[in-house]
Parts: C-alpha cells; structure tokens; sequence
C-alpha cells in the first residue's frame, strides 16, 4: 500500500499544471494504491494588499464532477478520495468552518503559508541574521497551535514550510531550535486527534529534506502522536507519488507502525 495524500491538479489549483486524470495516472505508474487530491483552498487568508495570493475557491460542482469522473475511471486500479488543502482556515473561522463541512471531502490538511495580513513565505527575502526571522517563526508555530485547536483541519501540512524557500537563497535554520512552542502544539494534536504530514517536496529541492524535518517528527512521536499521513505536494503528473516509499521509510526508522487514510475525516490505520 503506498499511498500519496498531498497532491493538486488543474484548473483548481492556481499553480498545478496536469489535470487530476493526469495526476492520478502519474500517481499511479508510480506505484501508489491510494491517492487523495487536495486542491488549494485559501479562502480565509485574503488581503487586498496582496493581490498575488490565491483567489477564494468556488468551483465545488466542476470539482466534485471531475472527481466523480476520475473515481470512475481509475475504479479497481487506484483508490481515489478528495480532499483540500486550506490555507489557514482558523483566520476565517466561519469560512473554515463552512469548507471542513463539505459533504464531498473525506480529508482536510490545515497548512499556514503565510502569517496575518503578510505575504506567502514563498515571496519573502530571508534576512542573513536569523534572529531578525525568529519572530516570525514563532508566531508561525503559535499558527499552527490555534489552527490545530479550532477543529477546522485533519492533519497540518507541511511544518516548516519556510525552511524550502531559505533553502533556495542559501540559509536556513533547525525547527528543533523552536522545541518548547513545538511540544505545546504537538500536545494540542494529541489531544485533538489531529496528525501532522510528512511532505516529501523539498526532498528534490535546495533543502533535501522532509517537511517537518525528521527530528520535528520524531518529537511527534515521543509525545504519543501517532497520526501520520504522506503526501508529495505535487503539482505535475510527473510528480505524483515522488518520495512517498522514503517517508515511509522515515516514518519506518522513527518507530511509527502505521500510516493514515481517511474517510470522511476518521484516520484509517495502515500497517507500515
């Protein structure tokens, strides 16, 4: 069973490229069982100073037809479910709300891609003294423990997503070093039922590394998480299942027994 839980396909995502069609068959002749397509949703994060953000998300009956299609097509060789990806949902709380609730979605990743009223970090130039980011850093985790605490998401996306973009420019930084505000929001999961993603994306970019990064994951372990899904954040056919069998190697070395599906938000306990 190789699943692949973080995956976006055109034209619902802004910035994917293949159709879902497409990127189920990527997926698929890259050994994946399972996928879940999960389309940007950052309908709780707009600002008017900041044009470039995604547009709201509107397009659920074109969405949920080309799902209906592709289950159909790929019935029998790939298990096929939808979910989202919603940017910050506890910003926008009654439109976070409102999506978790869609009868058509089986999974929601809560993922912080940019802080209040302040561009995605994908934009951002990283100062060289990294103690001028640390605010920002922090204030991203104390993100995620509100988010996770609000009831809007299944599992949060990609912890230290900033670190890929630093990586481009040449700096970076150990999440680790945040352990404290770390361990507050991994109690917060533990206590929700709320998992976190190991994201294989920046495996092939500057960072090469995993999304949290292993010991961030590990931490996660030790204080009783046990809900894990991966997902490659892919956005072209091509890439579609890249890194999964490695993270579950990852999660294989770091003593995790199973991996998660989902169905209609419940976690579905896979044996590793």
């Amino acid at each position: 069973m190789l699943a692949d839980y973080h995956m976006h396909c055109s034209p619902y995502s802004p910035d994917a490229h293949d159709t879902m069609l497409d990127m189920a068959r990527g997926a698929m002749a890259r050994g994946m069982t399972h996928i879940c397509v999960t389309n940007h949703m950052e309908n709780c994060t707009q600002d008017p100073e900041y044009p470039d953000q995604f547009p709201p998300f509107t397009a659920w009956e074109a969405l949920i037809g080309d799902f209906q299609r592709v289950k159909s097509v790929m019935a029998g060789s790939l298990d096929v479910r939808l979910g989202a990806e919603v940017g910050a949902p506890h910003y926008l709380p009654e439109e976070g709300r409102r999506i978790y609730a869609q009868p058509c979605l089986d999974f929601v990743i809560g993922s912080v891609h940019n802080l209040r009223s302040a561009r995605d970090f994908y934009y951002l130039s990283y100062p060289e003294d990294f103690e001028n980011f640390r605010p920002a850093v922090e204030q991203y985790i104390d993100e995620y423990i509100e988010m996770t605490r609000s009831g809007m998401c299944d599992v949060l996306g990609h912890i230290g997503y900033m670190q890929k973009y630093m990586a481009r420019q040449g700096k970076g930084f150990d999440m680790m070093a945040f352990e404290d505000r770390l361990r507050v929001l991994f109690k917060a999961c533990v206590e929700r039922g709320v998992g976190i993603e190991v994201n294989t994306a920046a495996l092939t970019d500057a960072l090469g590394d995993f999304l949290p990064q292993p010991s961030v994951v590990r931490l996660y372990r030790d204080m009783g998480g046990e809900i894990v899904t991966v997902g490659s954040d892919s956005h072209r056919a091509q890439d579609a299942g890249q890194g999964i069998r490695e993270g579950y190697e990852l999660l294989r070395s770091l003593g995790f027994k199973y991996v998660c599906l989902y169905k209609e938000h419940k976690p579905e306990f896979v044996r590793l």
